[in-house]
């Protein structure tokens, strides 16, 4: 049984597409570090590629069968690159047995599910060598204004531009934080969270709308800028992340103000 064979079997393209792009992504940047040994880049990647997910992997709204989908998913992936985590592998594997208790997947997949519950629970082999980078171009367009999921907050974004030719986004993010998904009332007038180019950022992976992983939700398109945020696109003044990384610059951009 092959990695791909299982991943074919789930029939979710557009999901197994982006997080193999976050896999992969991530992976690689931190792959790049030298000295770093195996285990190291296993405890850099694990953790927030897990966070993105769990955007869909905890939603209260999200089906069951998709939830499966997604941890045997996200099981496969890492032992592709190399990784393995107990508890992960463990809900895959019960994701397998409720696929088939619900017969939501093919024939093929329920008679194949020993193996793939082997795979999954046999030891990984570590890369050697970087993986390639996979290019991605984003759904995004200047005007867009989405909404970022952090834990149990919401933190609303406007897209100023896209880098390069449709690479990812640069977006900048509006004052304060929210309960639930907020909505375009909330936001009107409302300033930016930072009147200078700290509250900006170039998102690479911040790719798919709709966001397979529900961490990010569109809002509306053709709006203006947060009042008294950033006016000059194209300066060069913002900071370049990942969406996998950027809950760390959203965690010191918004230790204040809730809503």
């Amino acid at each position: 049984m092959r990695h791909q064979q299982v991943l074919d079997k789930l029939a979710a393209r557009g999901l197994v597409q982006a997080m193999n792009q976050d896999v992969a992504r991530w992976t690689g940047e931190q792959m790049s570090y030298p000295g770093r040994s195996h285990a190291e880049v296993e405890r850099a990647v694990v953790p927030p590629v897990l966070t993105r997910w769990r955007c869909l992997l905890d939603a209260v709204d999200a089906t069951a069968t998709a939830k499966d989908v997604g941890w045997v998913a996200l099981a496969t992936l890492l032992h592709r690159y190399g990784f393995h985590d107990g508890a992960i592998t463990a809900r895959a594997v019960a994701s397998v047995d409720e696929l088939n208790r619900q017969v939501v997947l093919s024939d093929t997949f329920e008679r194949q599910s020993s193996a793939i519950k082997a795979l999954l629970q046999s030891a990984p082999t570590p890369l050697t060598r970087r993986p390639p980078n996979p290019r991605t171009v984003t759904f995004l367009r200047p005007g867009d204004v989405v909404s970022i999921q952090l834990a149990d907050r919401f933190h609303a974004a406007f897209v100023h531009e896209l880098h390069g030719a449709n690479e990812f986004p640069v977006i900048e993010f509006y004052a304060g934080s929210f309960a639930q998904l907020p909505t375009m009332a909330q936001l009107a007038d409302r300033p930016a969270a930072r009147a200078d180019a700290r509250a900006r950022f170039g998102v690479v992976g911040l790719t798919f709308l709709p966001d397979p992983a529900r961490q990010v939700v569109a809002l509306a398109a053709q709006h203006s800028n947060p009042r008294g945020g950033g006016s000059q696109v194209g300066d060069g003044l913002w900071t370049l992340t990942d969406i996998i990384d950027l809950p760390g610059a959203m965690v010191a951009l918004f230790d204040d103000g809730r809503e």
